[in-house]
């Protein structure tokens, strides 16, 4: 999409009037836009993120993404509400951002459909894991995540600390993780699907 001629009416850039158009905002809207050529070139997360909180922008639109670009890592982006191909024509970018300004998300097909399998990737992955899992090491999980410490854990259990330690190695390999923090954080977004 040419957003140097789109209406004035709907993008407002920070630069000059000639501009390199990489960082705007649609003025009847509280979308920032980002040019995907400028991610991680001139921008961060963090940058995005701050400046968006700075300046009360709700929504997050990336344009001009390159057909074949790696659509997978782009979901990571704060707020992220749309993406608009570099080929995208100005009535679907008006009709996108309207749509962003009622709460709805504007992302093209292909690029759901490739989220999707990842997430439904990553829950057989998940689910295939917790199975795994014994009711014991499950328990044992459960009581690491509430905070506790292997001694608490043993304490609670009536079991030995050095029999706790076993349970974790064979938990930490069941889950693919390789220390307590990566199974807090595995925990985190896995365990209320293990515990059902």
């Amino acid at each position: 999409m040419d957003i140097k001629n789109t209406p004035i009416r709907y993008i407002k850039c920070f630069n000059s009037p000639d501009y390199t158009s990489l960082f705007c905002v649609a003025a009847n809207y509280n979308i920032l836009l980002v040019n995907y050529q400028a991610l991680n070139v001139i921008t961060t997360y963090e940058l995005i993120n701050k400046f968006m909180q700075d300046n009360g922008y709700k929504s997050l639109v990336i344009f001009d993404v390159p057909k074949n670009s790696d659509v997978l890592a782009l979901k990571e982006w704060p707020n992220l509400k749309g993406l608009f191909y570099e080929s995208s024509d100005d009535s679907l970018f008006q009709q996108g951002l309207e749509a962003i300004e009622q709460g709805k998300l504007w992302f093209p097909r292909d690029v759901t459909d490739s989220w999707m399998r990842q997430m439904l990737a990553s829950e057989q992955q998940t689910t295939l894991q917790s199975s795994n899992l014994t009711c014991k090491e499950i328990k044992v999980l459960n009581l690491l995540f509430s905070g506790l410490h292997s001694t608490a854990i043993a304490d609670s259990l009536f079991i030995s600390e050095a029999t706790v330690r076993v349970h974790l190695h064979k938990i930490y390999q069941k889950i693919s993780v390789k220390n307590k923090q990566q199974a807090l954080l595995w925990c985190q977004k896995n365990l209320s699907k293990v515990n059902n």
